[in-house]
């Protein structure tokens, strides 16, 4: 799994010119991941070594990576607080 993703990842970076920051997967692909880095402990750590945000949706059929401008990002990460 992770040679698929560095592959991935060089990919986007020599068509595109950036360094992903997104990497979209299923919960199966998910599981692969984490089967291949037994180390990590949680969705974090994992997420600070690849240096992307994971994003798991029964959706990505397949992995697959986007980049978003760093301010677009972290309000996807990080819920809004309301202000009563």
């Amino acid at each position: 799994m992770l040679s698929f993703l560095y592959r991935l990842v060089e990919h986007y970076h020599r068509e595109h010119g950036l360094h992903p920051n997104l990497l979209y997967l299923n919960p199966w692909h998910y599981q692969r991941l984490l089967e291949s880095l037994p180390e990590m402990a949680d969705q974090e750590e994992v997420s600070r070594f690849l240096m992307m945000q994971i994003v798991i949706s029964p959706e990505a059929v397949h992995p697959y990576v986007a980049w978003l401008p760093s301010d677009i990002g972290a309000s996807l990460a990080r819920p809004r607080e309301r202000v009563l």
